[in-house]
């Protein structure tokens, strides 16, 4: 793993964090007052940032892993 990549889990894990105290203020504060139509489509909206981000962002970080091995194998050095 190198510094690059310490760095976007970190913004990966600092990002999910985030979201998921805006979503604990959101429903805390403002859920009472939302129709049920909207809610419900607002909680899948959110469960999916909340869910997906991370996961994308997981994602990002295996492909330019794998550049880098197949990279590295290609000049026949050894990966780290």
């Amino acid at each position: 793993m190198q510094r690059s990549d310490i760095v976007s889990f970190l913004i990966s894990v600092g990002i999910t964090g985030l979201l998921i105290w805006g979503l604990i203020y959101f429903i805390n504060q403002w859920w009472e007052r939302l129709p049920k139509a909207v809610a419900l489509s607002i909680c899948i909206l959110l469960a999916v940032m909340v869910i997906g981000y991370p996961i994308y962002a997981l994602a990002q970080w295996s492909d330019r892993y794998l550049a880098r091995v197949r990279d590295a194998k290609a000049r026949g050095q050894r990966v780290e």
